[in-house]
């Protein structure tokens, strides 16, 4: 059978929703690579692979992106500026997928490493509304994945 590659931004995810730390921000099932709810009340992390190359089937290098979504303040509650919050969210996601241990950095048949290249970037998306304005701030890296 012929080995294929896993998919990326699952790997990411794995790691993610398994951080104690990540998860005190994020919980764990609000950390997903498909789109965002309607309405989103807390915070909510899309992943993606916007570029996937590499000259060996065996060895691919595709940049992962994190997408960290935040509502407003009014929607969010508490005291933390909700733009402030996304960059914290991305800041910490880009430290611990670049500092992975490598007893993490299994998933499926393959082993992986990221390298933190681009981030936080900020946004603010008022697609759905003035009332329900989103923060975003965004998070690369670039992955090594190894098929075994």
């Amino acid at each position: 059978m012929t080995a294929f590659t896993p998919f990326a931004p699952g790997a990411i995810r794995d790691f993610l929703i398994n951080n104690d730390e990540f998860v005190t921000y994020v919980a764990a099932d609000h950390i997903s690579t498909r789109d965002i709810p309607d309405p989103i009340t807390k915070p909510f992390v899309t992943l993606s692979a916007p570029s996937n190359y590499g000259v060996d089937p065996m060895h691919r290098k595709p940049m992962i992106q994190g997408d960290i979504w935040v509502p407003m303040l009014e929607i969010l509650g508490g005291d933390t500026d909700p733009e402030e919050l996304a960059w914290i969210i991305a800041d910490l996601a880009g430290r611990l997928v670049h500092k992975a241990p490598r007893s993490q950095r299994q998933f499926r048949n393959a082993s992986w490493v990221a390298r933190w290249i681009d981030g936080p970037i900020t946004a603010i998306d008022d697609e759905r509304g003035p009332d329900t304005l989103l923060f975003r701030a965004i998070v690369r890296w670039d992955m090594s994945m190894v098929v075994r």
